[in-house]
């Protein structure tokens, strides 16, 4: 008799936990289908006041998620976007080039777009993504800067890397403001003048790690890849243990800049590490809802 018990209440709590299994996968497939969009003023202590309020939409780590048809009323109803910044991962294995094409048309709906590569983005061919995204409107960076000009607003230098997490990352190159390092409408600064207000696109934040001896010479630097570790688990923390989600899982940062560049640059390089908008290996997320930006910089107190 205690035998038919006990099996009868290990089924009982073996059915228990497989409709609870269930109903957390729902959850997580659930958390991982939304669209948090968020919105935040950035403090730069350099930014010129000509670019006071200017508005940035930053997304990352789209990889297989088609983005929503209302986006870009979604953000006009939060004032809108000057520029569309994308941190990399517009695709992995398995996703059609016209996928990529409809999402990234959508994004240069809102905005001017600009876009770095990101790891899976090798996936496929890149010389065909390459084509793709241009295709659309969408600039590469690929260890290299422009000069952008937004109407009614002064030019900066937004500069982008190849992917980091494969080491096609040439920091030095994209931030290069020698004559050939410079595109044909880019202003020249002032021999000796101080670095130009500078926003970087860099898939992955390890860059910052392994730059942390030389520091980065920008303002503001953007990046995703790590998806804010997708799956935390109560009291253990992210399910995901790479180096990078080690080192910067998600959120702000403040970074030290380079020494020869604090007198003529920022004292501290700000990133921001974003959660993303899509999933890798599973499409869960727990704790760790999906992300995309929109970014207004404003200027921080004056340098004492």
């Amino acid at each position: 008799m205690k035998m038919v018990i006990g099996a009868a209440l290990a089924a009982a709590l073996a059915a228990a936990a497989a409709l609870g299994g269930r109903a957390l996968v729902r959850t997580m497939l659930k958390e991982a289908e939304g669209t948090d969009i968020v919105p935040e003023d950035v403090p730069l202590e350099r930014l010129p006041a000509e670019l006071e309020g200017l508005r940035l939409l930053f997304i990352s780590d789209i990889h297989r998620r088609r983005l929503e048809p209302d986006l870009p009323e979604r953000i006009e109803a939060l004032g809108g976007a000057e520029l569309v910044l994308i941190g990399g991962d517009v695709r992995e294995t398995g996703v059609s080039l016209e996928q990529v094409r409809s999402n990234m048309a959508l994004l240069r709906s809102i905005a001017p777009a600009y876009a770095v590569y990101g790891n899976h983005d090798y996936d496929g061919e890149i010389e065909e993504l390459r084509a793709a995204l241009e295709q659309e409107g969408v600039r590469v960076l690929r260890n290299r800067h422009e000069y952008v000009a937004v109407p009614g607003r002064s030019a900066f230098r937004l500069a982008g890397t190849d992917d980091p997490r494969t080491k096609r990352d040439r920091l030095r190159e994209a931030l290069d403001l020698s004559d050939e390092a410079a595109t044909a409408f880019s202003p020249r600064p002032e021999p000796g003048g101080s670095m130009p207000f500078t926003v970087l696109l860099a898939h992955d934040p390890i860059l910052a790690h392994r730059s942390r001896h030389e520091g980065i010479e920008a303002d503001l630097m953007l990046s995703g890849h790590t998806h804010g570790g997708q799956i935390i688990l109560p009291l253990l923390g992210p399910a995901m243990r790479s180096s990078s989600v080690r080192k910067f899982r998600a959120g702000w940062f403040d970074l030290p800049a380079p020494a020869a560049a604090r007198k003529a640059g920022p004292r501290k390089v700000r990133l921001l590490v974003s959660s993303g908008y899509g999933t890798s290996k599973a499409p869960l997320r727990l704790n760790c809802p999906p992300e995309i930006h929109l970014l207004r910089l404003a200027r921080s107190a004056a340098r004492s």
